[in-house]
């Protein structure tokens, strides 16, 4: 029986008592045992022994003690003890291995086991395979290679083992690798099951795919309709699914599927796979109801509709557990019911359910989110969970990262960095700041640059003069935002390395600032740190381009990324694009990323379409694309002012807001006629009506205003203008210099000439374009007088002697 008795197991300081210890702690007292008495009693502990002291190991992580036994086994050989390795000692091995994060050793083991004679079984290869769900595409193919080495081997692959290369397959979103494994499962009369389901579910809401979210839950229904069983089915697959739905955006497709499963509720849903779940008795659980209110709230449904689900789970007996009030708290804080969270919250701890700071949580992210971000409120409940009183919860590692959201969403990073190091600070482990604050923390310096950068931008409407607000001094922003990154890094935990939101939020900072070669160099470490990016990095790497004016070409260039990372656009990509054009005045790219987003962006609303009329489709993209569209119009002449003015009625007709940029762009339509009256009521119609701007116009409005009147021939108005103006740039100089030259008003052109000189603006190519027309101008003059005269005229130019005090006074 070996060296260890029944009893010993039972209770290793008192053999023959009848007490038993439970599985897990009599596996320690064994593992110690063996340990401790190894060759040094009679009986020796067994191979059993030792496998079941290194299968311990292994579930603990505890690599080096792992191999410790294992060294043992080995000395034990040796030394001829009769004890010998078996598949079970190497399937513990393996596991070992495999949960320690050393699948480098598998292969070497199994040569091993080659080289003893030991032959492996399905365990052997089941586990090796766990270990390639790595979100790796060379850890999937590994997996497709083992698979059939097992066959080679004639080990026939069972149903673990194919959702196993299922689960790598999903971890790696090759979800097109995992659809050719079911059908080959499907051949091998392998019959898939609930983890099959989940697993490929889980993939499948990664990439947002509610097609193959629709052919799961089909293939789910007809596995049930096969069985002969009277049991009650067991909701997870379906649950699994409709969070799913949820996840990919479809809210309210998740509703309809909850309630098919209710028998009470039939009735409300339709549609021929819905109509299937009726003849299904599903057990529904507190995961199902869970789910539904996920998706309620995600489908913006009223407090009412939540608090009905509570009525439900009483009617199916089921009990709320915390994600259920948690769940219900974020719902009603969602529809802005502060207060009823906050009573829902307080009857939970007066009928002494446990309450979590998750719930509080909940009500710090609502009260964020109000508007404006009612902070008294946010710290009211914070400082309240520091110092638990009246049934508050001590705060988690969310509970700081709420409050640096809330804090981020105002631009306060001097608070934020101060909850920051309160938290880290803490004696409560739970409560010390993980991945959540940080990336918070991150978003709110990104919320500090936007906020400078569209003070400083409003100076010149993101024109031409965009590129001379000050960067140099934001700069800092971004700096400290990557001192934050490289400290995540150097936490080696990763419960606080970055993730694709640290690296996207950092990404938009540079963005913002249009900084690409530090928005590149992200996303390098971004893929080196093995993290996929997502459509928003590509989105945010576009925008980065179009602020820093890189041109189209840098813009394609993600969009090829995109395309080899299998990254599927959206709207917003495409809206980019379209902006990209816009810059680069080419107009009929701008018109197709136009249809392109107005494409997606109907896609998008088909997926949120559910049942409903087809009406629901004319919902539009948003403004921006439409004001972009007018800026690549912007230099057509009178036929872009057309379109633009189309574009307008588009807008006004769908009831946008057309935003500094497209009242601008409008202004700049009827400037181009010389209507100048129009041009200063479009303006006063932006600022009575456009909020959180300033009060007066910018330089590149009032440059607008100045081609107006000059255009319009009213240049007493336009220098009036001009001179009023505190700090001219370049392009008003210009734009005066111009109709000055135009209008031969040699006087007013050397005012602004001595004014440009007095100011230190420095001359381009457009003012040596406006001196030369001077000269012609002057040229011309001379020309209508006699020859000799104009002759003596230029020879006196050119005459270097000083004038005589008769000529001066001349």
């Amino acid at each position: 029986m070996g060296f260890l008795s029944s009893s010993a197991l039972s209770n290793p300081n008192a053999r023959g008592k009848a007490e038993v210890l439970p599985r897990r702690t009599r596996a320690g007292v064994l593992c110690m045992t063996v340990e401790k008495r190894a060759f040094r009693q009679d009986p020796l502990p067994t191979i059993k022994d030792f496998n079941r002291r290194i299968s311990y190991h292994g579930k603990r992580k505890e690599f080096d003690a792992a191999l410790k036994v294992k060294g043992m086994i080995e000395a034990a050989e040796a030394l001829d003890t009769g004890i010998r390795r078996n598949v079970y000692t190497f399937n513990a091995w393996l596991d070992a291995c495999v949960r320690c994060g050393k699948k480098e050793l598998t292969t070497e083991a199994m040569q091993e086991m080659a080289s003893l004679g030991v032959k492996p079984n399905i365990v052997s290869f089941n586990t090796i395979l766990k270990g390639f769900a790595t979100g790796q595409k060379k850890d999937v193919d590994n997996a497709l290679a083992l698979l059939h080495e097992m066959k080679r081997l004639n080990v026939e692959p069972d149903i673990l083992s194919y959702n196993t290369v299922l689960n790598a397959c999903a971890e790696a979103l090759e979800m097109t690798t995992a659809k050719k494994l079911v059908v080959e499962m499907l051949r091998n009369d392998v019959k898939p099951d609930d983890f099959t389901i989940t697993t490929l579910a889980k993939g499948w809401m990664t990439l947002k795919n509610v097609e193959e979210l629709d052919k799961l839950l089909l293939l789910k229904i007809k596995m049930e309709s096969g069985s002969r069983t009277l049991k009650r089915r067991k909701p997870t697959a379906y649950y699994t699914v409709a969070d799913g739905y949820v996840r990919s955006g479809r809210p309210r497709k998740a509703v309809a599927l909850i309630k098919s499963l209710l028998p009470h509720h039939r009735e409300e849903t339709d549609g021929e796979v819905f109509s299937m779940l009726h003849e299904i008795d599903v057990a529904v659980d507190v995961n199902t109801f869970n789910v539904l209110l996920k998706a309620l709230k995600e489908s913006a449904a009223s407090s009412l509709s939540a608090q009905k689900v509570l009525m439900e789970m009483e009617r199916y007996d089921v009990a709320p557990d915390n994600i259920t009030y948690i769940t219900l708290v974020d719902l009603l804080c969602a529809n802005g019911d502060m207060e009823l969270g906050e009573a829902t919250i307080a009857s939970l701890a007066d009928s002494d359910f446990p309450t979590t700071a998750a719930m509080y949580n909940a009500l710090i992210k609502g009260y964020s989110r109000t508007s404006p971000p009612n902070m008294e409120k946010v710290f009211e409940i914070y400082d309240a969970m520091k110092e638990p009183k009246d049934g508050y919860s001590p705060p988690d590692h969310i509970t700081s990262a709420c409050v640096v959201d809330a804090l981020a969403r105002v631009g306060d990073v001097g608070t934020a960095l101060k909850v920051l190091q309160e938290a880290e600070a803490s004696e409560d482990f739970a409560a010390r700041p993980r991945k959540e604050t940080f990336n918070a923390l991150i978003k709110a310096y990104r919320t500090a640059v936007l906020k400078v950068r569209t003070l400083e931008e409003d100076e010149f409407d993101g024109d031409e003069g965009a590129d001379d607000f000050d960067r140099e001094h934001l700069a800092h922003y971004f700096n400290a935002a990557r001192r934050i990154l490289i400290r995540m890094h150097g936490f080696h935990d990763e419960r606080v390395t970055p993730d694709v939101i640290t690296y996207n939020t950092a990404i938009d900072i540079c963005a913002e600032l249009g900084d690409v070669p530090n928005a590149e160099k992200l996303y390098s470490e971004m893929i080196a740190d093995k993290i996929r990016p997502d459509v928003t990095t590509f989105n945010t790497l576009i925008k980065a381009c179009n602020r820093a004016r890189t041109g189209l070409m840098e813009a394609f260039k993600w969009t090829k990324e995109m395309s080899e990372k299998n990254v599927k656009p959206d709207q917003y990509t495409y809206a980019g694009l379209l902006s990209a054009s816009a810059e680069s005045k080419d107009v009929p790219r701008a018109l197709e990323y136009f249809q392109e987003t107005l494409q997606a962006k109907r896609d998008e609303m088909m997926r949120f379409r559910e049942e409903e009329e087809e009406s629901f489709l004319q919902l539009s993209v948003h403004p921006s694309a439409y004001v972009s569209l007018m800026k690549a119009f912007s230099n057509l002449g009178v036929n872009g002012s057309k379109m633009i003015f189309k574009l307008r009625d588009e807008l006004e007709a769908r009831g946008y807001e057309m935003g500094v940029s497209g009242y601008t762009a409008i202004a700049n339509c009827y400037a181009q006629q010389g209507d100048y009256n129009t041009v200063d009521a479009t303006f006063d119609e932006m600022l009575r009506k456009v909020r959180n701007i300033p009060e007066s116009l910018n330089k590149r409005q009032q440059s607008i205003r100045l081609k107006a009147y000059c255009k319009g021939n009213n240049l007493p108005a336009a220098v009036q203008l001009f001179f009023a103006e505190r700090d001219p740039d370049v392009a008003m100089y210009n734009t005066l210099l111009m109709y000055c030259c135009d209008a031969k008003d040699m006087d007013n052109l050397v005012r602004v000439l001595r004014r440009m000189e007095a100011d230190g603006v420095v001359p381009d190519e457009r003012t040596g374009v406006s001196v030369k027309e001077m000269m012609r101008s002057v040229a011309t003059v001379l020309k209508s007088f006699d020859s000799r005269f104009t002759s003596l005229i230029l020879q006196a130019a050119s005459s270097n002697s000083p004038p005589t005090a008769e000529q001066e006074a001349t």
